[in-house]
């Protein structure tokens, strides 16, 4: 299965290039659904987008280990010989008893369905504390509501009224493409920034697209225009540690965590670290995700530190979930 994040209702929507198709599942008796164990899920209906059979699975224990605090995601397609491979987009959205939505996250690019893999989804769609809080209200009567979206991007059905399929171009792989280029190393580094005696080689453009403290930095007026006049070859980074500025780049040039370094020093100790080197280089995302995995661990012996960060930092959200949790009845 890859990664990217019962059942009422079909619909389906065509166009010259794509074909789309929305399905609600409701998982009644929420609950109940917790303690399956890790990996296991929960189908819903089948239901159908482009002639082709589809239906979602939740983890309601998570995906894996490494995600186990997360609820998950998937959809997947029957594939039969006869199918050809698709490529797709996928949208999930967790719904309000009103029926509005309180929650989504949406493939970040459109996932190839064939023999080889059937199933794409978020292993970490939503921790499971947020999911069960008032905050996003989707928990109403034990019962949680799911939309899931489903988009071929090069669907072949025919246009009304004509006798030919229609050519479709693929949906753009333009930023696929950028960073499969740039992490390949065939483009020359062309800045170098120094901290506690460790030099990082990057790609001006690609730091400076992605932050905007560097491109305030290296394009903007002031700081930029002073290193270039002072003729640094290696430009001096403070505030935070090399293991968060490492984290940073490889955010920058991944657009996810560094799951690696995170595994080989430690989460609970790397990303208090990589939270605050987000928010010192303006990555809002990757502050927001670290900000989401930082709640897996307030407990009691920290919740206060992790207020501390939070305030520091100006993250409303995670300063929530820590009053939130001094707050609770305790026995």
């Amino acid at each position: 299965m890859g990664s990217c994040l019962s059942a009422a209702g079909d619909g389906g929507q065509a166009s010259a290039s794509s074909v789309s198709g929305t399905h609600q599942f409701t998982i009644q008796g929420y609950s109940a659904t917790k303690g399956i164990g890790v990996g296991k899920s929960i189908l819903s209906r089948y239901f159908t987008v482009d002639g082709r059979t589809w239906f979602v699975r939740y983890y309601p224990d998570g995906y894996n280990f490494q995600s186990s605090g997360f609820i998950a995601f998937y959809v997947q397609t029957l594939y039969k010989p006869v199918c050809r491979p698709v490529h797709a987009r996928f949208t999930f959205e967790l719904l309000r008893p009103d029926g509005s939505v309180a929650y989504a996250l949406r493939s970040d690019r459109p996932c190839n369905f064939d023999t080889h893999c059937n199933s794409w989804g978020i292993r970490a769609f939503v921790a499971r504390n947020d999911l069960e809080g008032a905050y996003l209200g989707v928990l109403h009567q034990d019962t949680i509501k799911v939309r899931c979206t489903v988009e071929v991007v090069n669907s072949q059905r025919k246009r009304r009224g004509g006798g030919r399929q229609a050519t479709v171009a693929s949906a753009s792989d333009y930023a696929a493409n950028a960073i499969r280029f740039f992490i390949s190393g065939t483009a020359p580094f062309d800045v170098k920034f120094s901290m506690g005696g460790v030099t990082f080689e990057a790609h001006a453009l690609v730091v400076a697209a992605q932050s905007e403290w560097f491109a305030a930095a290296l394009y903007g007026h002031g700081g930029g225009e002073r290193w270039v006049e002072a003729g640094l070859t290696c430009i001096p980074i403070s505030g935070t540690t090399p293991e968060a500025f490492q984290g940073v780049l490889h955010y920058v040039y991944h657009d996810a965590l560094p799951e690696e370094l995170i595994k080989a020093k430690g989460e609970a100790d790397m990303m208090p670290q990589l939270f605050e080197g987000a928010d010192m280089f303006l990555t809002g995302r990757m502050k927001a995700m670290c900000a989401s995995r930082l709640r897996q661990f307030i407990n009691d012996d920290t919740v206060r530190s992790i207020m501390e960060l939070a305030q520091a930092h100006s993250c409303e959200e995670l300063r929530q979930a820590c009053q939130k949790h001094l707050g609770r009845p305790r026995p």
